[in-house]
């Protein structure tokens, strides 16, 4: 009997931990779409399922995707890389669990949408041109700064059905800041481990902060991120954020469906749920009574102004 209950707590434990850590950070359903789309390898509305573009296929040679070098033609596998929108096409995805506007996301910002976007660099001649191994250390930022942008409008939706909300003019995908897969080595003058897809850039960097940057320089700026455009809820018009229902359980706004549309042509790798501590995969650490990310001092002035109290049998 004792062994039986003790399989049972294993088992319990083990399901418990595995909530924790279940689902996607990234968009992993796709719910209607619209053409016109691009042609081939650009057409399928499946591509901007899953995670971002590390690595693309050209010329029999796999470069990794840098803010100098944008996501297009096909995977290393042969698979598709980004899904390019025409004049009036529609591609709606979900997530597989709610987005909120999150007090503790990295700079408020609540989720990313990843692109093909590029930095303008400066050319040194009619050869200059990238190659897997380019040394990155000598490729500089056009000054002033200048991006090769395609900007696709973002609406969303609690429902797969809408209401759908919109980000105003201005706040869109395809801008700031162009995808950056790796981190670079300027000692070894090599690509180095695989920059956070999850982390967003600085939202208050602007153009002309990179203008005239090595592509060092302007990964540095990047803090870790691996660029994409994001997007926090509280952007939204107010009168739309207010009508967002709230979750409940966290008492914050959210959603869980995200609309992508085009007035023009511009294309779309990914969209990720930006990670913070407290969110559906990333649980508070045991003993952060105050559900600020750490156990300290902070937690147990909590537990001893609450808790510490006799309650019962108190006479000494």
């Amino acid at each position: 009997m004792r062994k039986m209950t003790l399989t049972f707590c294993i088992v319990a434990l083990w399901v418990f931990l595995s909530g924790l850590s279940a689902g996607s950070d990234f968009a992993d359903t796709l719910i209607s779409y619209s053409g016109p789309f691009g042609s081939y390898p650009y057409d399928q509305p499946g591509a901007v399922l899953g995670p971002p573009t590390p690595y693309v296929r050209d010329t029999g040679k796999n470069f990794p995707v840098s803010l100098v070098y944008g996501a297009w033609n096909v995977t290393p596998e042969g698979g598709r890389t980004v899904l390019t929108l025409g004049f009036g096409s529609e591609v709606i995805v979900g997530f597989n669990h709610i987005i909120a506007d999150d007090i503790n996301n990295p700079h408020g910002i609540d989720f990313i949408v990843f692109s093909n976007t590029f930095f303008e660099r400066q050319w040194s001649g009619a050869n200059d041109y990238l190659t897997p191994t380019t040394d990155m250390n000598s490729v500089y930022l056009t000054h002033p700064a200048s991006i090769n942008d395609e900007w696709v409008t973002v609406s969303v939706a609690q429902d797969p059905n809408g209401p759908w909300f919109t980000f105003p003019e201005g706040i869109v995908a395809g801008g700031l800041f162009p995808t950056q897969a790796f981190a670079w080595d300027s000692v070894s003058r090599q690509w180095g481990k695989p920059l956070d897809f999850l982390r967003p850039v600085d939202p208050t960097l602007t153009l002309a902060d990179f203008a005239g940057l090595s592509v060092p320089e302007a990964i540095a700026l990047y803090d870790g991120s691996a660029g994409g455009a994001g997007f926090d809820l509280q952007w939204l018009d107010p009168n739309d954020y207010d009508a967002l229902r709230i979750d409940p359980e966290t008492g914050r706004r959210w959603f869980k469906y995200v609309k992508l549309t085009s007035d023009e042509w511009g294309e779309v790798d990914a969209i990720a749920d930006v990670a913070a501590c407290g969110d559906y995969k990333h649980p508070f650490p045991p003993g952060d009574i105050d559900r600020d990310c750490r156990v300290d001092l902070a937690d147990f002035a909590v537990l001893a102004e609450n808790w510490m109290t006799c309650t019962w049998n108190c006479d000494p």
